[in-house]
């Protein structure tokens, strides 16, 4: 496949509405119809060249949602806080954000502003593009605080880890204020650390 200078000056993907612009829209469809590019989401496709690397899956999502944070399970995993592999990319969005139809299965977790914004990481994955995370210390706060929805296993095999790595109990009390999870995260580090 020829390079094309869409998909040249996006890491690899492309937008429907800028192919249109520049009359390539019947390329992009064509290209798509070949397997050439992948759907991620409505009017954005990546080429099949980046298939196989590592977290593509989240840069997709980041790409497709420019609103989305890679949380709970997939930023656990990320960080290497669990053995658990998700099956699905965990991105939380603003409370009252559209849910996009995704080409591969997202779970999607509604956050108010302040939790939501709080300890975003913005790492540059080379030729890749750009990953928005949760830092550790916060994935771990948002683990217990939504351990009904994720389990309460993965979220204090989550907490064991990052304590065994030596992470920071002043980062995490920090983060469970924000959090709301203060007294959540005692009585769990209490009985961890005893």
């Amino acid at each position: 496949m020829a390079k094309s200078p869409l998909i040249q000056s996006t890491k690899g993907f492309v937008r429907l509405n800028k192919a249109r612009a520049a009359g390539q829209s019947h390329t992009v469809q064509r290209l798509a119809r070949a397997g050439k590019l992948v759907k991620i989401r409505p009017g954005l496709y990546r080429t099949t060249r980046s298939e196989g690397r590592p977290h593509q899956d989240l840069i997709d999502v980041c790409t497709a949602i420019p609103g989305g944070v890679i949380c709970l399970v997939s930023a656990l995993a990320y960080h290497g806080l669990t053995t658990t592999m998700p099956k699905e990319v965990w991105v939380a969005i603003p409370r009252n954000a559209y849910a996009p139809v995704m080409g591969f299965p997202c779970r999607f977790i509604r956050m108010g502003d302040g939790i939501h914004q709080a300890g975003v990481e913005t790492l540059r994955l080379e030729r890749q593009g750009n990953l928005r995370i949760y830092g550790m210390a916060v994935s771990i706060c948002q683990a217990l605080r939504y351990r009904e929805r994720i389990g309460l296993d993965l979220a204090l095999e989550a907490l064991r880890t990052y304590l065994r790595q030596g992470g920071s109990v002043r980062a995490l009390e920090e983060w469970a204020d924000v959090c709301r999870i203060r007294k959540t995260l005692a009585t769990y580090l209490e009985a961890i650390l005893q």
